[in-house]
């Protein structure tokens, strides 16, 4: 059975469109709603997710972007990929889309060869994710006698670094000096005498990531796989307090959370943070290159630490 694909679009033509277009690469289990209201509906009463939604944000009675938001609170579509369709007149509405959980956008009238790209990158990332949702399950680490209490992939709206960065791109300059970064990471795994087998070093980022998607973060605070075991937080919506506070936190009490599975060989589980406060940097790039240093700083330095600009000391050692 091929993908299902559900588009969502008040305007008729558009969905015709979207359709036919669809139809014309390949995908043949294509459902149109003509409103969020209708597709919202369907999808409470039990409609089984799809493999990927096109959503219209502007529309009457709800919009796309408070649709998104909906449908990520609703259980079993936390990770059904979403496209934003826009126009040129709502690209200022992309950052909040993304909030929303979002994962991609396409620009109306879509260009086809944009829109396949899109489509094809979510689909193989969805595939992904089930394959290592299944490889994990299957994985029991028999040889070395240790169960794993939580090794399922992260709960919640987790992007990639592509969509991360899609999502922080579309923030507008006015809204920059509102952004805060920070990079998370286990020191076991940054440590050049760790021993774990690939498989188990999935497993570890698979349990680190579950815990930090269950981790109580405001609404808005999107979380991301950055690149291999480092995953980031970006906020528009704390300070610098809330955000130091935040990573303080997480850094001191995550550890004992991750201790319930047992996949740690003679490791003791400890996390080390990175910061790019709100203000602290000029650019995007400047703000991504100064939490990953500062991460990078806190892991050679030890570990469990909380490293980043402004940090008083006595704040950055926790253990």
């Amino acid at each position: 059975m091929g993908r299902h694909i559900v588009a969502i679009d008040d305007s008729e033509i558009a969905r015709e469109m979207v359709k036919a277009t669809l139809a014309d690469f390949g995908f043949d289990r294509v459902t149109t709603y003509p409103g969020p209201m209708e597709a919202l509906s369907a999808f409470q009463s039990g409609e089984p997710p799809p493999d990927l939604i096109l959503l219209d944000i502007m529309m009457p009675e709800m919009d796309g972007i408070e649709l998104c938001a909906r449908l990520r609170m609703l259980a079993g579509w936390t990770d059904v990929p979403i496209v934003m369709l826009t126009s040129r007149s709502d690209k200022q509405a992309l950052s909040r889309a993304f909030m929303a959980g979002a994962n991609d956008y396409v620009s109306k009238p879509f260009d086809r060869v944009e829109l396949q790209a899109r489509i094809t990158s979510l689909l193989r990332l969805r595939s992904e994710m089930d394959r290592r949702r299944a490889a994990v399950a299957e994985w029991r680490p028999a040889a070395r006698g240790a169960e794993t209490a939580d090794t399922a992939p992260p709960a919640g709206t987790l992007l990639g670094k592509a969509g991360l960065l899609r999502a922080l791109e579309a923030l507008t300059p006015a809204a920059l000096p509102e952004l805060g970064l920070m990079a998370l990471r286990l020191d076991c795994l940054a440590s050049d005498h760790a021993d774990f087998t690939p498989a188990e070093r999935r497993a570890c980022i698979e349990v680190f990531g579950r815990t930090l998607g269950r981790w109580p973060m405001p609404a808005g605070d999107l979380l991301a796989l950055w690149e291999d075991d480092i995953f980031l937080v970006a906020s528009t919506v704390q300070d610098g307090a809330s955000l130091a506070r935040q990573a303080q936190e997480i850094v001191s009490d995550l550890p004992d959370s991750l201790k319930a599975a047992r996949i740690w060989h003679t490791h003791e589980p400890s996390v080390s943070a990175g910061l790019a406060l709100p203000g602290s940097f000029p650019s995007l790039s400047a703000g991504l290159g100064n939490v990953l240093q500062a991460l990078d700083t806190a892991v050679h330095q030890g570990g469990g630490r909380l490293g980043g600009a402004d940090m008083p000391d006595q704040q950055k050692r926790t253990h």
